[in-house]
């Protein structure tokens, strides 16, 4: 009888790996990317080459009548494909909304999808794709990882610089029985093509231009925070504040500005492509139950919370904040900020602060019409998120109160 002998070997290296040596990450895939000016015509030429025959186009009736469909469905012509225009995508798509898509889907035999509009009208055809292709009901996919299968063909064509919601993996649906938001976070969801045309841009007004805006800057700043991060989408989110505290005010005074609007919409794709990798923090934990109770538009109440959330976060994130100080510092003030400078990391906070007052977010919560007494319901809420779980500082109700707290005046 021959004995073997098996001697097991250990490497130690892998044991002693240095704190300043690059730690193992991954990353998802997201969609193949068309980024530029004039790139919306080829959504025809690329859905054809999806497959895809009468896909359904998902959108709102104020891009619609605004005209900002009018290069897409100039692309569909050019190709020579039918496709049926769904105009009904709501803001902050319900669920009873997300099945009227899919409805209309069926009965007009749709193949494929195309979101054109900001997150609310990309959301619903993520949502609607799932119960396509997974059927039972929307609230069997909340959660992370539910969908087995992936949706049909996808193109994404986003007409608002803020949501990232082209690039990323999720959708957030209201859900009216449950009362609160929900998200479906999966590979499932991602688009085959993201169409990043800056063109679109140039009708947003004024008031969802600021608000789309600080939605990108929370994006790449609570993702920066994220212990999630990693060398990958620190970089996306470094570039993405950058082009923001460069061009934020140029764009919301004139979205048609060609170097503004190339630019912002580049920093919101950047920061979606990050933070689907890394989740987000309590600035979208808190902003959702102020959705909840008063309504408004998700993107200005992020840009209320987002420097005292900063303030909240700054124990852990002292660091990277100094090295936004000289991103984020306004472009048309000679006053150079040195991330090296010992308050550099306040200066942030403060150039965030200012920031958002420059392009017309509210001051306060109570600006939008928060009231106090719904504020024990609210922190319990907001403790609950998902995002408490990748915010650099714990958090729980009675800190939510306090900073809801804080911005009632």
């Amino acid at each position: 009888m021959n004995i073997i002998n098996i001697r097991v070997v250990y490497f130690p290296a892998i044991q002693t790996r240095r704190a300043d040596m690059i730690q193992p990450f991954k990353n998802a895939s997201g969609p193949r990317l068309r980024f530029g000016r004039g790139e919306a015509v080829f959504v025809g030429e690329e859905s054809l080459a999806l497959g895809m025959e009468n896909p359904i186009i998902i959108t709102d009736p104020g891009l619609l009548k605004a005209g900002v469909l009018e290069p897409v469905i100039q692309g569909f012509k050019d190709a020579r494909i039918k496709f049926s225009l769904f105009d009904d995508a709501e803001p902050n798509p319900s669920d009873a909304s997300i099945l009227r898509a899919k409805e209309f889907y069926e009965s007009n035999d749709c193949q494929g999808m195309i979101g054109i509009g900001g997150g609310s009208a990309i959301d619903t055809a993520k949502a609607m794709g799932t119960l396509l292709t997974n059927g039972g009901k929307i609230s069997d996919y909340y959660g992370a990882d539910k969908p087995s299968k992936r949706i049909p063909p996808f193109i994404t064509v986003p007409t608002t610089a803020g949501t990232g919601s082209e690039v990323t993996r999720a959708s957030i649906v209201t859900d009216v029985e449950m009362g609160t938001k929900a998200s479906i976070h999966s590979d499932m969801l991602y688009a085959d093509v993201a169409v990043v045309d800056p063109s679109l841009l140039a009708t947003l007004p004024r008031y969802f231009a600021a608000g789309s805006l600080t939605d990108a800057l929370t994006h790449a700043i609570e993702s920066l925070g994220s212990p999630r991060a990693n060398p990958w989408t620190e970089a996306l989110c470094y570039e993405a504040i950058s082009l923001i505290g460069k061009y934020a005010r140029r764009f919301v005074e004139n979205p048609g500005d060609p170097d503004a609007a190339d630019s912002v919409s580049l920093a919101a794709t950047l920061a979606g492509a990050s933070f689907t990798n890394t989740g987000l923090g309590i600035v979208h934990g808190l902003t959702h139950p102020v959705f909840n109770f008063f309504g408004g538009h998700h993107g200005t109440t992020n840009g209320i919370l987002l420097a005292p959330v900063m303030t909240f976060n700054l124990p852990a994130m002292r660091q990277k904040y100094a090295k936004l100080a000289p991103l984020l510092a306004n472009p048309s003030k000679p006053a150079a900020i040195n991330a090296e400078d010992g308050g550099a990391a306040e200066a942030t906070i403060e150039s965030v602060h200012s920031l958002a007052l420059d392009i017309g977010i509210p001051p306060s919560l109570g600006a939008i019409g928060v009231k106090e007494e719904y504020l024990n319901r609210m922190a319990v809420e907001a403790a609950k998120s998902s995002t408490v779980l990748t915010n650099p500082v714990s958090a729980d109700e009675q800190d939510m109160k306090k900073i809801y707290l804080g911005l009632l005046g």
